[in-house]
């Protein structure tokens, strides 16, 4: 709204001085000042999400149980993800971790470690059937920064950024 009204305020001037410049009047032209404030603003969007490693997987059957069973799951491999930010924009991948998970509603994390041997509970309810699969999701998100300076001009810059999910995986089969 400023831009638009700061235009007419420009055109209405301009319109002033030219005028006044056919009727033989001087007029002075208006300082330009800038009425914009100076905002980032970073847009993110998931461009691909794969298993990075899956370290335990394969199917819980309790479909004869009338009761829910929990069963303890333990990794076979051990396996580690560390995130990166690269591109235009530089930065620190604990705060794209931050506002990942702030704006797009997920849990990731900077960087994952699963040793071998960890355990992790699945819970399968009764009369079903559930396959897993326990590991790590390397989620790829674009990140879009638009910059606007005191000028209010206007600077686009774009990056990519990678981090690791801790991730458990269960369907009904």
């Amino acid at each position: 709204m400023r831009t638009s009204t700061r235009k007419f305020v420009t055109a209405t001037a301009a319109s002033a001085v030219f005028a006044g410049g056919l009727m033989g009047l001087s007029a002075s032209p208006a300082a330009a000042h800038p009425d914009c404030d100076d905002v980032y603003k970073r847009k993110y969007t998931e461009i691909s999400s794969t298993w990075h490693k899956v370290v335990a997987s394969g199917t819980i059957d309790n479909r004869r149980s009338s009761a829910s069973v929990r069963e303890s799951i333990s990794a076979e491999v051990s396996a580690s993800l560390k995130g990166t930010v690269s591109g235009e924009i530089g930065g620190k991948i604990d705060i794209a971790v931050a506002e990942i998970n702030s704006k797009m509603g997920v849990s990731v994390e900077a960087g994952v470690s699963i040793a071998k041997g960890k355990t992790t509970m699945i819970v399968v309810p009764a009369r079903k059937r559930v396959s897993y699969k326990i590991g790590i999701k390397k989620r790829v998100y674009q990140v879009a920064v638009s910059h606007q300076f005191r000028s209010c001009a206007v600077s686009n810059s774009y990056a990519k950024v990678t981090v690791a999910d801790s991730y458990t995986e269960t369907k009904n089969t």
